[in-house]
């Protein structure tokens, strides 16, 4: 079909169908400039994608070759956007073969690079996991969940007692320092945040209250309500039912705490930048920065950076307490202005985290229009009691993730200064060039 033929179908398909979803009608100048972009990409990709066929098609005759090896047929795929299925019919109609076998052990090796990838921003958590079979094991020896519910304070006593040890070569009785093997120990309660929502996992340390032995925690995953703390036995020996002091390396989590905070300060700026187009699509909370992935058809203009920029200091210079607050799911969701990632599952009590008003004002009130001009949102991750903890913000990084997503990177405190302090000298610099 040619471009624009399925935009002219969208008024006809908004009127057979607006009867039983009423928000098309409303939507369809959006949806028809979506679906005009979409061809408009497709044509575009497929243009490009034909030129470097034919160009590689050229080459492949002039030195005699069969047809399209797996590597090229995969970068037609992987870097034109062009269709396996397209590539072999426009070989066969120009008399060439395509290497499908190595095609798919290209696609293979990319998918195993992607898990590697996704692997290493887990870091040491990657290396061990419980499946169903080991949650399985730990249930039926009657191994309770983890009570976690002290992760959130600092301040809370943090004994524990090892109720499982876990290696790659399964469970264990109990582990001796040296061996170099990096282990799972699961406690009956913990104080440490395991990786959730975007948000980092804490990293520290479990020491034996007698002092036999210290395991350093590098990462913290929980599978089926069973949280494992990953890492290495550093000295002495660890055995199941000995008891443990939780040491969560605190100001490390502060940091984290901190940019968690940011993430919710940036998206209502965003949303009071942008407009109520703007969803959240991700989000990765470290004790540097806060990114905040979200849905937005077109790069961000300097002057929209400088406004969510302004926002944010803005907030900081008011010091808005945040309170959080657990209240009952249907409750939370009443409230106006409340932000929630779309397909996330929630619990119900759920956790709701506002900065600004007060978590009660905001239940006795639910539809008040004066919620517009704060953040409240569904969390479970971990913040600041104030915005002005933040000390300074700057927005260091705006770009594009994917068709229709764009990122946003903060900072705060040092990091904001000194991010300022950069911008400030670049300016400099091209003042004088061009004086």
């Amino acid at each position: 079909a040619e471009e624009g033929f399925f935009t002219k179908l969208v008024p006809a398909a908004v009127g057979s169908l607006s009867a039983a979803f009423p928000e098309l009608a409303e939507q369809q100048g959006h949806v028809q400039a979506v679906i005009a972009d979409e061809e408009a990409a497709f044509s575009s990709m497929l243009s490009r994608g034909i030129k470097e066929f034919n160009s590689r098609a050229e080459a492949i005759k002039q030195t005699g070759g069969g047809g399209f090896d797996g590597a090229s047929a995969f970068f037609l795929y992987d870097s034109m956007g062009f269709p396996l299925d397209l590539t072999e019919l426009m070989a066969r109609e120009a008399g060439l073969a395509v290497d499908v076998s190595g095609f798919q052990a290209a696609m293979e090796e990319q998918k195993a690079r992607s898990a590697a990838a996704a692997a290493a921003s887990k870091g040491d958590g990657a290396l061990l996991t419980l499946g169903p079979e080991q949650t399985a094991r730990l249930a039926d020896e009657g191994v309770a969940f983890t009570d976690d519910s002290f992760k959130f304070d600092l301040g809370a006593d943090a004994r524990a007692t090892v109720r499982a040890i876990y290696g790659a070569g399964g469970f264990v009785d109990a582990a001796e320092a040296g061996g170099g093997e990096t282990l799972g120990v699961v406690l009956d309660r913990s104080s440490f945040f395991s990786q959730a929502g975007g948000q980092v996992p804490d990293v520290g340390s479990l020491v034996e209250t007698g002092g036999g032995a210290t395991f350093r925690v590098s990462s913290v995953q929980s599978f089926g309500g069973y949280v494992l703390h990953v890492g290495s036995l550093e000295s002495g020996s660890l055995s199941a039912g000995d008891s443990v002091a939780c040491n969560v390396d605190g100001e490390r989590r502060r940091r984290i705490s901190k940019s968690h905070t940011l993430t919710h300060a940036i998206n209502l700026a965003l949303h009071q930048v942008l407009g109520e187009g703007v969803s959240q699509k991700g989000s990765l909370v470290d004790d540097s920065k806060a990114r905040f992935d979200f849905s937005h058809g077109k790069a961000m203009s300097a002057a929209e950076c400088e406004r969510v920029e302004a926002l944010v200091r803005t907030m900081v210079a008011e010091a808005l307490p945040v309170h959080i607050q657990t209240v009952p799911l249907d409750k939370a969701l009443a409230i106006n202005n409340l932000r929630a990632v779309f397909g996330e599952r929630y619990p119900d009590p759920v956790r709701v985290v506002s900065i600004g008003p007060e978590v009660p004002a905001l239940l006795a009130a639910p539809e008040s229009d004066e919620w517009e001009q704060y953040s409240i949102e569904l969390c479970g991750g971990t913040h600041i009691p104030s915005t002005s903890d933040f000390g300074s913000f700057a927005l260091v990084e705006e770009s594009a993730v994917a068709k229709g997503v764009r990122r946003v990177v903060g900072v705060a405190g040092e990091l904001a200064a000194e991010a300022e302090a950069a911008g400030a000298a670049l300016q400099s610099r091209l003042a004088k060039l061009t004086a």
